[in-house]
């Protein structure tokens, strides 16, 4: 990996969102392989207490709270690196709460990128998303146009935004992270793969919606690859994150079906699952952030899949909706 100004090895850190899925998978890759003293903040609306690393210290908070008290936590746990993973990520239910989503994805991190400054912490991942990205062919790269299909990436570009300005404005010490899909264990909604291995395990009839083409990295990857992003990126700037593969999802149905045990796997268009304005190509081009990380993934989608299956059959086929 590619040493750069700053490690986390060994120092404080605080995952916001650290009791959902990806930030679980980040708190357990801080504690096992950096030693860091970790601290989890959450309001476990989504997220999960048992998913929190025994090892990692745990305080309730909600990111919309006053700016203020949340630098008053990071100067009391002497925070020196922050990731914010924390969101309102669901998409299906921005149509219908707008406000909200606005309010969590984009008004909070204000508040965490204000709560950074007054801390002086020594740097800020913001997790965004490719949802910001509209149609386009082949690989995204973060200079092609944006253009969000929902209240939920409007609010993420918006968080990309206060990155970039807050950067320039106050040297405000944060990065922009693009995550694509992911998958792995300790989904915290109702996304595509859970869903399917849901329907799956009761038959080999799945009912989808659109069959657009998407881009799954493996949680562990997405993590162990974010770390390197804040030791090494340059704050002010956004960076895409995936796999840059990508499946169509009703092949992936049928690839689920198969490590699951079905010869054959009958897909049925589900009306109400369909998404009237929906992005239909969305597949990494990661050539800015291997310029900045060596790491790059090392779990298959085959592999990352199995481990999901695996993980639903020993939890006896129940996910923590």
């Amino acid at each position: 990996m590619k040493r750069g100004m700053r490690s986390v090895f060994n120092k404080s850190v605080c995952v916001i969102g650290g009791a959902g899925f990806l930030g679980s998978h980040l708190v357990d890759r801080l504690l096992e392989s950096y030693e860091c003293e970790v601290l989890v903040l959450d309001n476990l609306i989504s997220g999960r207490r048992k998913h929190i690393n025994a090892k990692a210290t745990f305080k309730y908070f909600d990111i919309r709270d006053d700016a203020n008290d949340l630098a008053k936590i990071f100067k009391d746990h002497n925070i020196e690196y922050v990731f914010n993973y924390a969101a309102e990520p669901y998409i299906p239910e921005c149509f219908q709460r707008p406000a909200h989503f606005f309010d969590i994805n984009a008004t909070a991190v204000l508040k965490v990128l204000t709560a950074c400054e007054k801390a002086e912490v020594n740097g800020l991942l913001q997790v965004s998303s490719a949802e910001i990205y509209g149609n386009m062919k082949g690989k995204i790269k973060e200079t092609d146009p944006v253009e969000p299909h929902s209240t939920y990436g409007v609010s993420k570009l918006a968080a990309d935004g206060l990155v970039q300005v807050r950067w320039k404005e106050a040297k405000t010490p944060a990065i922009a992270m693009r995550q694509f899909n992911c998958v792995g264990e300790r989904e915290t909604h109702e996304y595509v793969i859970p869903e399917i291995i849901s329907q799956l395990n009761k038959s080999n009839t799945v009912r989808l919606g659109n069959n657009s083409f998407r881009d799954f990295q493996y949680a562990g990857d997405a993590v162990r690859m974010a770390i390197h992003l804040l030791e090494c990126g340059e704050f002010g700037e956004v960076y895409n994150m995936g796999s840059e593969e990508g499946i169509k999802i009703y092949d992936l149905a049928h690839l689920i079906g198969n490590l699951m045990g079905h010869n054959e796997v009958n897909i049925e268009v589900d009306e109400a699952r369909v998404r009237p304005w929906e992005i239909w190509h969305l597949q990494s081009d990661n050539t800015k952030l291997y310029k900045a990380i060596d790491s790059r993934p090392k779990v298959k989608l085959e592999e990352a899949l199995q481990r999901t299956i695996d993980y639903f059959k020993a939890n006896d086929c129940k996910w923590d909706w």
